[in-house]
């Protein structure tokens, strides 16, 4: 059993200082409710006196965060504080402190909670000059911004955070994001390839990525990428699927087909907007190759399923003409 230290300090007027193994504290207020700081943060403490019943409450305890899906939506962002931010981002723990210290002092003795009052706004204005509070200011306003679909008003804010924080490398995804919904594609291409070469594995950030490089006709760029993925992701139908398109659209037909065999060549449904895609680049590569038997056989297979699918009626009149 490992020893354990503590002494209580009175210094009058409900101020204490605790002194412990694991370091000094101080805290202020009447018995059964305290106020206090201490090697963990700031904290409440409330009891029944004589009971040995109590509970302690601290205020800046951190929330854990649930990491976002690769395949989370454009819409669906949840935009956190960027950690480089978050490093510089001075504790909180001395201004609640002060704070309800002078509060209390108020009431126990009223010239030294004024002057804590005193302290506490010159600390406060000093505090929100500093470029840090700059930027955590305009990161909020960009945030709620975002939230309500403004996207230019939150760009404008996020675009002043970069500025005042030149290092906040993880915002440029949010700003990336942004571009996209502002059509922007090109300058999205750009943050998103400034946040990868800092954070490479973010696959939720890759997969964007790649879809926006598609969009704007760089396969080879996006081929690489994807190559880059992990093998489970690598494996999947719509990674398969956006390889073989990319190959397509750059005249490999022979790569594109290497890559759709890694798929469900071999599934008689075709029951899902995956498998229909799959299909249809499977019978465009046939085609591309000169393997018109093979090529009719897959826009039938979706023709069944699916008669109004992308142009395969079309195609199927071509051939069957």
């Amino acid at each position: 059993m490992g020893w354990r230290f503590r002494r209580s300090i009175s210094l009058g007027k409900g101020v204490r200082i605790n002194v412990s193994k694991s370091g000094i504290g101080f805290s202020v207020g009447k018995r059964g409710a305290r106020i206090g700081v201490g090697p963990r943060g700031v904290y409440t403490s409330f009891g029944i006196p004589g009971t040995g019943l109590y509970t302690i409450n601290y205020l800046n305890k951190k929330k854990k965060q649930v990491s976002s899906s690769p395949n989370t939506q454009i819409n669906n962002v949840s935009i956190t504080y960027p950690p480089e931010i978050l490093k510089k981002m001075p504790s909180k723990a001395p201004q609640y402190l002060l704070f309800i210290a002078s509060f209390i002092l108020l009431f126990t003795y009223t010239p030294l909670g004024i002057l804590g009052f005193i302290i506490f706004a010159f600390y406060f204005y000093a505090l929100s000059k500093k470029p840090i509070s700059k930027a955590v200011s305009f990161f909020e306003k960009g945030k709620v911004a975002y939230n309500r679909g403004d996207y230019k008003s939150a760009l404008d804010n996020f675009l002043k955070v970069i500025e005042i924080e030149p290092d906040a490398i993880s915002l440029y995804k949010e700003i990336g994001i942004i571009y996209i919904h502002l059509g922007e594609d090109e300058k999205a291409n750009e943050c998103f390839e400034k946040y990868l070469f800092k954070y490479p594995e973010d696959l939720e950030a890759k997969t964007r990525y790649i879809n926006l490089l598609i969009k704007v006709g760089q396969y080879q760029k996006a081929l690489e990428l994807m190559n880059s993925l992990p093998e489970e992701y690598k494996n999947s139908l719509h990674v398969i699927n956006a390889m073989a398109d990319c190959y397509i659209e750059l005249n490999k037909p022979d790569m594109a087909l290497a890559v759709l065999e890694k798929g469900p060549m071999r599934k008689r449904k075709t029951d899902t907007e995956e498998m229909k895609i799959f299909r249809y680049l499977l019978g465009t590569v046939y085609m591309k190759l000169g393997q018109k038997e093979k090529a009719l056989k897959q826009f039938q297979k979706i023709y069944v399923e699916d008669s109004n699918f992308l142009d395969v009626a079309e195609i199927l009149n071509e051939m069957e003409g």
